[in-house]
Order: structure tokens, then C-alpha cells, then sequence
């Protein structure tokens, strides 16, 4: 994503939803060009910020609808595991087409349609699939919706990750809400799903469980000045 948006010392990279900086603080590693950490939740800033020793990040609050920085400011707005949060999804497209100037890169990274249909909670939560299927469209409704946000020459790159999970980490997430569909579950499902996860955990702590996600990782850029 850094090295197709090839940025220089003067140029901005804007991550919108940073939360607590899990990805700011390594794109800020990996770049010479400034950082600027979006979130609208004032205590995840502030702990962004507490991990942030040499100050290489600006932390600013603001939403995706309305970006604090000024027009044309950005060569690079990223959004990993944001747009399923969205309701208007092409609002915050054109937001961020606002930010970034000529050639600017929009970099958005969510999870397929296949990802949801085969999730591995699905199994023991079985409103996981019908709560995320809206929340993650396709590719093909991404593109054109990015396209009616004036964006120009949109590529989709597909990548899967496999791995295995230990059934304990798996119970401690679920217990934790990890995800933000598990806090939109009938709290009845919630509690059965998690139930069963407990008891195969008391019945052998070697059990792991197969996770195989699915990346959607969608380029789009500014190709004229507005």
C-alpha cells in the first residue's frame, strides 16, 4: 500500500477510524510522510497517544463524514475494518476524496462476502452471516459506490490468510466481544455460543479451531483536480 502511494517526506497519510493505533503506529514506522490518526472516540486517542513515546503521530479526533484536515491535504487515506461501521458509506468516500489531492490513493481493506459466509464462529452463532452480509458488500458494490465518490481507476486485490487458533484465545475473544457483530447478537445466541466454546475448552485445551479469512483490498485514486 506505501510503496503504489509513493510517498515522500512532505506528503500525508491520513488513517481514518485508528482506534488505539494498532496500524497508525506501524504505517508511521514504515513512512518518511506525516501521519495523521481519525477516530472519533476521545478515550481511544487518548491511549493511541500513550503508546505514541516519539510523538511521530498527529492524533486528531473527527468521524469519516467529516475529516479534520483541509481540502486537498492528503496523497494517502487508509481505512482498514471500517467501512462495515459505515451507514453511508459514499459520504465517507467523497470525505475522503475531499482530503487527498491529485493522485491521491484511497487504500480501503474489509473482509468478502465469502469471508462472512464461512466465518469460523458461524457455527455456534448462526446470526453472524444475516447481521454482517449487508456490512460487507462486494467488491463489485465498493467499486461502483467509490466511482459515484468521483474516484477513478479502482483495483481489487483478493488475499486469504489462513491459520489456527487455540480454543482458549478463541473463548477470551468471544468473552471480550472482539468483534462488533458479537455485540449485536440476541443476547440468548450470545450466551449458548459462548457456552458451547466453554465447554470445549474444559474438555481439552489442545483443541484448536481453523480461521480462514478473506481480504478485500480495494485501491482508488484521484485522478483530476476538483
Amino acid at each position: 500500500m506505501l510503496r503504489g502511494a509513493g510517498l515522500g517526506a512532505s506528503d500525508l497519510v491520513v488513517d481514518v477510524g485508528c482506534g488505539t493505533g494498532r496500524l497508525t503506529l506501524p504505517l508511521a514506522a514504515l513512512t518518511p510522510a506525516r501521519v495523521v490518526g481519525v477516530d472519533a472516540e476521545a478515550r481511544m486517542l487518548e491511549v493511541a497517544r500513550s503508546k505514541d513515546a516519539a510523538a511521530r503521530v498527529e492524533w486528531l479526533r473527527g468521524s469519516a463524514y467529516r475529516l479534520p484536515l483541509a481540502d486537498r491535504a492528503a496523497a494517502l487515506v487508509v481505512m482498514v475494518m471500517v467501512v462495515h461501521l459505515l451507514r453511508q458509506r459514499v459520504r465517507a468516500f467523497r470525505e475522503a476524496h475531499r482530503v487527498l489531492g491529485t493522485g491521491g490513493q484511497l487504500s480501503v481493506w474489509t473482509f468478502t462476502p465469502r469471508h462472512v459466509a464461512e466465518f469460523y464462529l458461524n457455527a455456534y452463532f448462526p446470526s453472524i452471516p444475516m447481521i454482517d452480509r449487508p456490512r460487507f458488500p462486494s467488491a463489485e458494490v465498493l467499486t461502483a459506490e467509490l466511482c459515484r465518490a468521483g474516484f477513478a481507476e479502482v483495483r481489487v486485490e483478493v488475499r486469504e490468510e489462513v491459520r489456527r487458533l487455540d480454543i482458549a484465545d478463541v473463548v477470551d475473544r468471544v468473552r471480550g466481544r472482539y468483534i462488533s457483530t458479537l455485540g449485536m447478537l440476541p443476547p440468548l445466541e450470545y450466551r449458548l455460543g459462548l457456552q458451547q466454546l466453554e465447554e470445549r475448552l474444559a474438555q481439552d485445551r489442545a483443541t484448536t479451531l481453523a480461521q480462514r479469512s478473506e481480504w478485500a483490498i480495494i485501491t482508488a485514486r484521484t485522478t483530476t483536480a476538483e
